[in-house]
């Protein structure tokens, strides 16, 4: 995963974007005014750094989910096993709920038709998906460094993984939402079967190469 370096206004910026929807705000009706007024910084510096409003909170939450899965490769790399590696990543994501609707968030916003969605699908673009765009580059670094000595798989085999893990992240960041898993017992059985269930696909994977 590529780090980026952030200038200090435009991590202002990216914060106050995050903290104004984590407290409810709509983000497609958010104005300049109220993203500097939180930042702390002139509309005017703003638009030194930014085109508009749409481009603050569509690098906010790139920026946002970048700094999560830095994060979350900092604890998988302490891990021994792929399982325990997998079992980290969705135990920090019960963990870390604020973070997660974040990701979520901008997921959602990809299938919208909103000056913000373009312009994630912009960055999308610029960022290459398979390589920089935070959930699946960490994925990716995952597998990387679960290959160790063995022979890299071909290209589709490896994007199709990726992809795959992907989804199945995804599906249990939604189940955490439903009341049936609100339950530690509930929550620890499905992490299992999901983790299980990731580890036995990277396996079949690596194995056709």
């Amino acid at each position: 995963m590529n780090r980026e370096e952030y200038l200090p206004k435009e991590k202002a910026v990216y914060k106050a974007v995050i903290e104004l929807f984590e407290e409810g705000a709509d983000i497609n009706n958010l104005t300049v005014a109220e993203i500097t007024g939180r930042a702390g910084i002139g509309k005017g510096t703003a638009y030194e750094y930014f085109s508009g409003k749409e481009e603050m909170i569509a690098k906010a939450f790139f920026y946002n989910g970048e700094i999560f899965c830095n994060q979350l490769y900092e604890g998988v790399s302490k891990e021994k096993t792929l399982y325990d590696k997998v079992n980290f990543v969705l135990l920090e994501m019960e963990n870390q709920v604020a973070i997660m609707g974040c990701i979520f968030r901008l997921l959602h916003m990809l299938s919208e038709n909103s000056l913000v969605s373009r312009w994630i699908r912009e960055l999308l673009k610029q960022k290459e998906l398979s390589e920089e765009v935070p959930v699946a580059g960490l994925i990716r670094k995952i597998l990387y460094d679960e290959l160790g000595d063995r022979e890299m798989p071909s290209e589709e085999n490896m994007t199709y993984l990726v992809c795959s893990i992907y989804s199945r992240v995804f599906c249990y960041g939604m189940m955490l939402k439903a009341e049936i898993y609100k339950k530690e017992e509930q929550r620890e059985r499905v992490r299992r079967l999901t983790s299980r269930g990731i580890c036995r696909e990277v396996e079949e994977i690596f194995t056709l190469g």
